[in-house]
């Protein structure tokens, strides 16, 4: 009797049980606590499309060397329930006939409506719901320039510098990536076709968080 008792007794009791759970309990608590105060609050950015703003096919030759007649720009939106916050948008790579340009590096783009926004013209913050718009590309006319219409990519630094600014010929891919305060990086592939006269087409192949 006493060995069949022995062995079927439970090692711990069901007060024993409770008392370490209670325990256990009492010490995760402020840690889960601390990581629910201190966890990432990611914004949720949506790639809604792309536009071309402004069409002028007949530049005053006569006093304009050089006319902007539109804008190509992506539309972003923040579907998430924070903050995007201090949000940089790069052109980060650039892949023609296949082959990764290498006289190209990583550029910021600027943010259509950067003017406002006291951080300057590359960064700003995307509010939950809101709908903003990134310039991608502005197409020209260009009387110093064969067949007098081109496009540059709207960058905020390296402008007349053919390399790094002007468009290619043909079809390109763009890999855009957007920083944010927070640490999370979200990158945005765009096709871009030029025929090297009409507005280019740009559209969104795909979309990824990286972090």
């Amino acid at each position: 009797m006493f060995y069949h008792h022995f062995y079927n007794k439970p090692p711990f009791s069901s007060q024993d049980f409770l008392t370490a759970l209670a325990v256990l309990v009492a010490l995760a608590t402020p840690w889960i606590v601390n990581w629910l105060t201190n966890r990432q609050k990611r914004s949720r950015l949506v790639f809604e499309g792309t536009s071309v703003i402004g069409q002028d096919d007949n530049p005053d030759t006569e006093e304009d060397l050089v006319r902007l007649l539109s804008v190509g720009r992506l539309i972003i939106k923040n579907e998430g329930k924070y903050i995007a916050k201090s949000v940089e948008a790069y052109i980060d790579r650039i892949k023609y006939d296949g082959e990764w340009r290498d006289d190209f590096f990583p550029m910021p783009l600027l943010w259509t409506h950067g003017q406002l926004n006291k951080d300057g013209l590359t960064i700003r913050n995307i509010y939950p719901n809101q709908t903003v718009y990134l310039d991608l590309f502005n197409y020209l006319y260009d009387s110093s320039y064969v067949g007098d219409n081109s496009v540059v990519f709207a960058v905020a630094a390296g402008q007349g510098v053919d390399s790094l600014w002007r468009t290619n010929f043909g079809e390109s891919e763009l890999f855009l990536k957007f920083y944010q305060e927070s640490g999370q990086v979200d990158e945005v592939s765009i096709r871009a076709v030029w025929d090297g006269k009409d507005v280019p087409k740009i559209s969104i192949i795909g979309h990824r968080v990286l972090e």
